[in-house]
């Protein structure tokens, strides 16, 4: 007999690496499509303990709800207003910064979770990984390239994070998104240079 499980970890990430996909050809159905994926994986995350996962999805899911309004967004010429851009050495720094608050802020919120024997690396590791992706899904929203680096360290630091829960689809999603990330980085990059 099939694991329901497993079932809802095979759909989530099938939907999760299309939406990505979506994202690299700057695609706005990457939204719909991201928010079935991450409403499989809060409620696989917490069933899992991995409750800072579960909290980093229910931010995608509402980031998912912005960015679809964000990037549909027209000006007065029915032009779309967000188009693909970079930060600027100040917005970088902001961005180191608001991964390492929101990460610390995390770590405090989840740590109070964590069953009593939790492997303290783990948890520090969600809660960096769980940052960093807050930051990422905003820039995201807001088509700044440098979205792409920052999936590309969140998606490698989640592989040994699943591969300790034994979420082995996981593991295998987290891989191909590293790679997908890179081909948008690339993409975008010419997109950007093109423009």
């Amino acid at each position: 007999m099939i694991d329901f499980l497993f079932i809802l970890e095979i759909i989530a990430v099938i939907t999760g690496v299309y939406s990505v996909w979506l994202t690299k050809k700057e695609n706005v159905m990457l939204y719909p499509v991201g928010i079935l994926s991450v409403t499989l994986w809060i409620y696989l995350c917490w069933v899992g303990n991995l409750f800072g996962q579960s909290i980093i999805n229910v931010f995608f899911f509402v980031m998912n709800l912005y960015g679809w309004y964000n990037w549909q967004s027209k000006d007065n010429s029915r032009q779309l207003k967000i188009r693909i851009n970079k930060n600027n050495f100040i917005e970088n720094l902001m961005v180191i910064l608001a991964i390492i608050f929101l990460s610390a802020i995390i770590y405090l919120a989840i740590s109070k979770f964590q069953i009593e024997n939790a492997n303290q690396f783990f948890v520090v590791l969600e809660s960096i990984i769980t940052g960093m992706n807050f930051v990422a899904m905003w820039l995201m929203a807001w088509k700044r390239i440098e979205h792409w680096f920052l999936w590309i360290i969140g998606d490698m630091m989640c592989i040994p994070l699943f591969i300790y829960k034994d979420y082995t689809i996981g593991v295998i999603q987290f891989t191909v998104f590293v790679v997908l990330a890179y081909l948008g980085y690339k993409d975008w990059k010419m997109k950007l240079k093109n423009a």
